[in-house]
């Protein structure tokens, strides 16, 4: 399952960035996640509702307000990752927060785009939904 995805904002990276930075941060962002546990090696296990199984994530790379990359590990497997690009022409600022999540349930070999698109897609597009709300509503907010 592949999701990409390119959403604007008139906020500064400084208020976007923190959401993204790492899985456990994911739970501010989204909202219905439980507390999020990260063990010595730094994967997060992060249970997701509809989900019998946790997502199991752990950053691989991180530049402070530019980029951050994770990878999925257990039962989902896959990589992601997230571009913040400011423009500021025009005389307004605008962010842009650009990436993709691709991400497959493992060990079920010929069955994995059955369940993709019949369990995954629409869930998973809907914790990313959750989350740029939550983001337009603090631009809304005027950032505070």
């Amino acid at each position: 399952m592949l999701i990409q995805f390119q959403e604007k904002f008139s906020l500064p990276v400084e208020k976007v960035f923190p959401y993204f930075r790492d899985p456990s941060s994911w739970v501010k962002l989204y909202g219905e996640l439980a507390p999020v546990k990260v063990d010595s090696e730094g994967w997060a296990r992060i249970a997701i509702k509809k989900f019998p199984l946790p997502l199991v994530a752990k950053n691989v790379y991180l530049k402070e307000n530019e980029k951050v990359r994770w990878i999925f590990g257990g039962f989902w497997r896959g990589v992601a990752e997230i571009e913040f690009k400011a423009d500021s022409t025009g005389g307004s600022r605008q962010l842009s927060v650009e990436g993709f999540e691709y991400i497959v349930p493992h060990g079920l070999w010929l069955a994995e785009n059955w369940v993709s698109e019949r369990f995954m897609q629409q869930e998973f597009e809907r914790i990313w939904s959750l989350g740029w709300k939550r983001l337009r509503k603090l631009e809304n907010s005027d950032g505070e």
